[in-house]
């Protein structure tokens, strides 16, 4: 396979064709319950955590953190954009004998008034362009109640861009394969990504490609005070700490309503 075929079918996140892929291929971005069990004495001590919480996981996937806060005892939502994953998280939940709505929607679409103390992304949370992160900030600031804390991981752009251009192919299958493609556009401030389904044997050909942008810390802090929130934190990712812009590869961010 030395050059892309001419025409491909359009798929994207919630499609069953690259969602099948992910779900299958990619799970291991669904982190394992080591890995989240290890980080929750974190989330809970600077989201500051109580039973009386009601939380939103954003962007929840198959539901792995959904399912630890709710095994902690918190009144936690699921709510993703692909059907796909949520089908799996219930299935999932079902099996473990935890009881947890789970809702389809799109989190840069959602509606809620004063709904949840606590608003949880963990590696969910893209935007396009400084106006699309101003929109999404301006409705969870809507959704949380008075004091309520969102939470988000965000990339560091300094050393993000270092890390590319990066290109993987994979066989997925016998004469079936994936290419994913990724490179750091500096005019945009992000990463463009690409990702190709290629199939020699039913020459059906399938394309998704996107984009997702990585303010600078500094104008990340601007648009968080622009858009109403009173006080809010970066963190070392995942850990207590400062962060460092100079080294750290990405941080967690707090902010309160």
């Amino acid at each position: 396979m030395d050059k892309l075929p001419s025409e491909f079918h359009r798929t994207d996140f919630g499609h069953e064709v690259y969602d099948s892929w992910y779900l299958e291929h990619a799970r291991h971005n669904f982190e394992e319950p080591d890995f989240v069990r290890k980080h929750f004495p974190f989330y809970e001590k600077v989201l500051q955590l109580s039973e009386n919480d009601r939380i939103l996981d954003a962007g929840c996937g198959i539901g792995s953190y959904t399912r630890e806060f709710a095994r902690r005892g918190y009144n936690v939502l699921g709510m993703d954009m692909s059907p796909n994953f949520l089908s799996e998280a219930r299935k999932i939940t079902r099996n473990e004998g935890l009881e947890i709505e789970f809702v389809l929607g799109d989190y840069n679409e959602m509606r809620f008034e004063e709904a949840f103390s606590v608003i949880f992304f963990e590696g969910s949370f893209f935007y396009q362009s400084r106006e699309g992160l101003a929109s999404l900030l301006n409705r969870l600031h809507k959704a949380l109640t008075p004091n309520g804390r969102l939470y988000f991981v965000h990339a560091n752009p300094n050393i993000r861009k270092q890390q590319f251009p990066y290109e993987n192919r994979s066989e997925i299958n016998k004469n079936v394969y994936v290419l994913e493609k990724r490179k750091y556009d500096e005019n945009a401030g992000g990463e463009r990504c690409e990702w190709y389904k290629i199939d020699m044997e039913t020459q059906k050909h399938y394309k998704c490609d996107y984009f997702n942008m990585h303010l600078p810390p500094d104008e990340l802090k601007r648009c968080i005070v622009e858009t109403g929130f009173s006080d809010f934190h970066f963190y070392k990712k995942r850990e207590i700490g400062e962060f460092d812009p100079e080294s750290d590869n990405g941080f967690s961010v707090i902010c309160i309503r």
